[in-house]
């Protein structure tokens, strides 16, 4: 009996284009493996440089710069920032260096504004001078009390201190001589000098050969 020929079910049997597509599509998943995988690795390390960028550009806070150590007014050595103002009658002459309160025949007067205050009485060019030595509640408040009563004061050439200085003499008490005055107080600082006379010529005069004043930045410590 010949052989019959064998029945190839159609669903079964591999279609040629079938053949040919399967190979094609494997390609071209595996030639998109790559970018599939390298896009998103691309993605995250842009992210990370923008990152690292953003950090290095950041601005470094500043380190706080610690105040250098100096000898103040009183002998103590203390960071700029701690030493105190002067005080008391050391303080005043250590402000006003030609204070000499046993030589001047200085005394002290009492004031509710005034932590200290002293009256010294002397001579310049064979006529009297007073000079009063003074330390004020505060800056703020002393300068407004000396604007107050003798008006806007005037910087002096260094412009460390200022000067209030009436154009006309001031009457004294209970019958005294006018007294031409003159009252210069640290800007920064609260410490004043008054000279007066009964004579303009010396009261300036006096002013300027009697009193010495210590530098401005030289006031709370040796610079």
């Amino acid at each position: 009996m010949p052989d019959r020929p064998s029945v190839t079910s159609y669903d079964d049997a591999p279609h040629p284009d079938e053949v040919r597509e399967r190979p094609l599509a494997l390609r071209v998943l595996r030639r998109l493996r790559g970018p599939i995988v390298l896009v998103p690795l691309l993605a995250a390390l842009l992210v990370a440089a923008g990152v690292g960028a953003g950090k290095l550009f950041e601005e470094v806070p500043e380190r706080a710069t610690p105040d250098r150590e100096v000898t103040c007014w009183d002998g103590v050595v203390r960071p700029t920032g701690a030493c105190p103002e002067p005080a008391g009658r050391a303080g005043l002459k250590w402000v006003f260096p030609a204070l000499r309160p046993t030589e001047q025949g200085c005394t002290q007067v009492r004031r509710p504004n005034r932590p200290l205050e002293l009256r010294c009485t002397t001579s310049f060019d064979q006529r009297p001078v007073t000079l009063t030595y003074a330390v004020l509640a505060s800056t703020e408040s002393g300068h407004a009390f000396l604007t107050k009563r003798w008006g806007e004061p005037t910087e002096d050439a260094d412009g460390d201190r200022l000067v209030w200085s009436p154009e006309e003499p001031v009457e004294g008490d209970d019958g005294d001589p006018a007294q031409w005055t003159t009252t210069v107080g640290y800007a920064e600082h609260p410490f004043a000098v008054t000279v007066t006379s009964t004579d303009r010529d010396v009261r300036d005069e006096a002013l300027d050969e009697l009193v010495r004043f210590r530098d401005a930045a030289d006031v709370r410590y040796v610079s």
